[in-house]
């Protein structure tokens, strides 16, 4: 995880940026760039997702509704805070809060994609921010390795340049979208996707269990 203020620097192995975060909090490294904090608006956000997903319009989101913004559904408990087992939009809000509020640019993220119980190389992950979230949470890409894992990142063309040459993504909610060269995987993992994902802090991996149809 970054920290702001950090110096911009290459797409260093994890040691080394913390290395740079360090010289940076303390004085130590010249001309620093902070990286820019996503702005996201909780109370908006919480009225736009209200918008979105609350089909029967009762003013608050169950599960049922929420399989429509699968990274919140992931993280039901912590959104339905008083246990009622609804959202309110208050509830949303505060969640919104304090998932985009603190002092983060850009955090590290792994994304381990399995294909029937085993590691699938070569599938490209795309992380589609939910549109509640406003217009700066960028989309992130990845490709996986041969053991299934994708370093996700920005691209240059989406960042601002105090985030380029910085690997990670925005602390947000997403949906994600997953495509392979070779294998035709169903829609339900991209163009229709349930797959979700939502930033915690302290915690760089996250995988994704997918099936044959």
């Amino acid at each position: 995880m970054l920290l702001r203020p950090v110096s911009r620097v290459a797409r260093h192995p994890p040691a080394v940026l913390g290395l740079v975060i360090g010289l940076t909090l303390f004085g130590c490294a010249p001309g620093p760039s902070a990286v820019h904090v996503p702005s996201v608006d909780p109370a908006a956000a919480s009225e736009q997702a209200l918008a979105l997903y609350d089909a029967d319009k009762n003013g608050e989101l169950s599960k049922a509704e929420l399989a429509a913004c699968p990274g919140v559904l992931g993280h039901f408990a912590a959104y339905d805070a008083d246990g009622s087992g609804a959202v309110s939009p208050a509830e949303f809000e505060q969640q919104v809060h304090d998932l985009t509020s603190g002092l983060v640019g850009v955090t590290s993220l792994r994304i381990q994609v399995r294909y029937n119980g085993r590691p699938l190389p070569d599938a490209t992950v795309k992380l589609v921010p939910e549109p509640y979230l406003g217009d700066e949470i960028a989309i992130a890409h990845g490709k996986t390795n041969p053991q299934g894992i994708a370093a996700m990142d920005i691209r240059d063309e989406d960042s601002l340049a105090s985030e380029q040459g910085l690997r990670g993504v925005h602390y947000g909610t997403y949906k994600i979208e997953i495509t392979h060269p070779t294998r035709s995987l169903p829609a339900k993992y991209n163009t229709a996707t349930a797959l979700g994902y939502e930033t915690e802090r302290g915690n760089p991996n996250f995988t994704v269990e997918l099936k044959a149809r």
